[in-house]
Parts: C-alpha cells; structure tokens; sequence
C-alpha cells in the first residue's frame, strides 16, 4: 500500500456523515405503529405565548420520579421528547414508558405551558416512515467531558435566543424528507455527584483539584496555579450538587431520496446542538455519525440505530444532565423562534383535535410494516 493510500485509510476511518440506503427485509418501508410500540406516543401542538426553556424546566422537575430497587439499584422508566419534521411539517411529541407516566405528561404539559394542546396519537404510526429507496444518516451527541462540566448551570449562561431556532431551521428539508431528533431521559439518583470509583471523581474532588493548580511539563514538571477561569469552574462544579438530574441520549436521524440532502440534515442539525457550550467549563456537545467505512457495516449499525430510536431505547452512554440543561434540549419552544412550518397552536384552551390528525395516521397504512425483524444487534451504541 501505498504512503498516499495509507493515508487515505487513515483518513477514511473517522466517522463520517454517510448516507446509506438500509434495504430493509423484503424491500418494504420501515414502519413503527403505535399499537406495536411499547408506552405511550403524545403530540404536542404548542401555543406561541410560552416561556420556552423556563416552562421545560418546570415541566421537567416535576416528572423527575426516582425508583430503586431494594439494592438502591436505579430501576427509574425513560422517556423521550421529540422533534420531527415529516410531511412537511415540524411537530413536536414526547413518549412515555407507561400510560401512567403519559397521563402525567398531559397534566402537566398542561400546566407548564398554558393552552398548549397534547393528546395521545391513538393510531397509526409512532414513528416516521423511512421508504426503502430512502438514504438514512444519523448521530448521536455526546458530553465532550465527564457530566460533572454543566453546560449550563441555573441560567448563569442562559441563551439569548432559543436554541429551537436554529436546530427547526435546519431541520427544514424537501418535503418527502425526514429529520428527527430524540433527547431520551431518565430520572438520576440524588447521589448521582457522588463519583464513581471506577469511572470519574465526585464533584467536590474535582474542584478541589482545579484549586490547586495544573501540572505542567514533562522533563521538568511543576505546577501551574489555579487560574481565575479555573476558580470560577471549580464553584460551578459545586453548584452541581443536590441540583435534580437525568441521565440523557441524544440522537439526531435524517432520511431523504437524496443522498446529499440527507448528510447535510444530519450534519447540520447535529452542529446546532454543538453550540450547547458553557465557556467556563469548556463543557459542549461533540457528535459521533452512525458510520463504518464498509458499506454493508455501515448499513447494520445505521438499521439498528433507526430501531433504537422508533424503540425510544436508552443506553448508558454517561451522559447526565441537571434540569436546567436538559430544558436546554428538550423543551416546547414559543413565538421566539421564526422557522416557518410549525405545528402551532393558535387558539387558546380546548381539547380539540387537530383536523389533520386523521389523515397523519392514515399515511401508516399506505405501506407494510416488517420493521418487526429488524435485527436490534449488540450494544455497542452506533
């Protein structure tokens, strides 16, 4: 091989925004009904008159239910909320595990953002439909640190502008595309600053250590001493305890007929939540695309990655976040925000259903589901 080829290789091996079309069994779309879906789908069509991020904390506190095990093992449900645009359209839906936890959602959805309407999608399906001659691209986010890096803390960085603005807007695709995002939670143990003695530190360890300087140098090592912009990290750490939290999968998904326009989707909706940073902390969003150089490889994990999400599974990617930083991600947005083709609501209090519901759940029977075969794989998280 060649030192260019090599190099190629090399280059080759990073992951990539690559669009790949998935072939699933038989040819047929890829289809998630709702009555073949554990829990509980609910669409939200959100009134403009909100407080946007303040009312997702809100709502989010409230619905932060921690259950245990006699081992005081976190047995805790997970939930999503959601963003898709489909049909041409963004809409705007959170999953419950559990009709109980879904009954609660529409309390205090209602409650949180006053004359926003939510209702149980009864029918159906509970999940975009991904045609087979569709190319499909996606990507999880991850913390670029360990958790105990808010990238927010108690608004001390809140946004000038929703961050809804710009993920909407670059969700905004051809018609006959789609994008979605998925921001799964699951209610943290109070103990969850502890630390870990196999993983990472507790907070108080961890800012100890920034007040006491960095270790610099390798032939002749000393320490440097704490910066002001260490200092300032290190009570920001602290802050972090006691604060109510959720353990968090981000995941972003774009399938379109056009190969370019689905990488671009998925590229693009991922770089908006890259602008989650907290300058004290260094704490941002990094994302990793479902790749593998191999075709047919990139394909499977691309087909399990679909099915995770239409599934709402949760998996332990260390990724924690305080109420305040997960209404961040995952909040009904309000008039701020200007992206044309919303799903709003324009009138105030009524629990009437919107007339195009009938004829969204009439577009699942147009194909065949055969999802149901979908080789769910390992756990190895892309």
């Amino acid at each position: 091989m060649s030192p260019f080829e090599r190099l190629t290789e090399v280059f080759h091996s990073s992951p990539q925004y690559e669009a790949t079309q998935l072939d699933f069994e038989g040819g047929e779309p890829f289809v998630q009904r709702q009555a073949d879906t554990p829990g509980t789908l609910l669409r939200i069509r959100p009134y403009k008159e909100n407080e946007g991020v303040v009312d997702g904390a809100g709502l989010l506190q409230s619905v932060h239910d921690v259950t245990t095990n006699f081992r005081g093992k976190n047995t805790s449900d997970h939930h999503s909320f959601e963003v898709w645009f489909d049909e041409g359209k963004i809409c705007f839906y959170m999953h419950a595990a559990t009709d109980a936890a879904a009954d609660k959602f529409r309390r205090r959805v209602g409650n949180n953002y006053a004359n926003s309407e939510v209702f149980r999608v009864e029918d159906g399906h509970a999940f975009p439909i991904i045609e087979p001659d569709e190319y499909v691209a996606g990507a999880w986010l991850e913390m670029e640190k360990i958790p105990y890096y808010p990238i927010r803390h108690d608004n001390s960085e809140g946004f000038e502008t929703d961050p809804y603005g710009e993920i909407t807007s670059e969700m905004l695709s051809l018609d006959d595309s789609t994008v979605v995002t998925q921001v799964v939670f699951r209610p943290a143990k109070q103990s969850w600053t502890d630390g870990d003695r196999f993983k990472h530190n507790s907070v108080d360890e961890l800012a100890y250590a920034l007040r006491q300087g960095t270790s610099v140098g390798w032939l002749n090592p000393r320490t440097r001493p704490a910066s002001e912009k260490d200092k300032q990290a290190a009570k920001t750490i602290e802050q972090q305890r006691g604060q109510q939290a959720f353990h968090v999968n981000i995941r972003v998904l774009a399938a379109s007929s056009e190969q370019d326009e689905a990488e671009a989707r998925a590229r693009g909706v991922a770089g908006m939540f890259r602008k989650y940073y907290n300058a004290v902390t260094e704490q941002g969003l990094d994302d990793i695309p479902v790749w593998h150089r191999r075709k047919r490889k990139r394909a499977n994990r691309l087909r399990r990655f679909v099915q995770r999400m239409s599934d709402r599974d949760w998996i332990d990617r260390r990724m924690i976040m305080t109420v305040d930083e997960l209404a961040g991600v995952a909040h009904i947005p309000n008039a701020e925000i200007e992206t044309p083709n919303i799903d709003w609501r324009y009138t105030q209090r009524g629990d009437r259903v919107p007339a195009d519901v009938g004829q969204y759940n009439e577009s699942a029977d147009r194909s065949t589901p055969n999802q149901q075969n979908v080789a769910t794989g390992g756990r190895d998280g892309i």
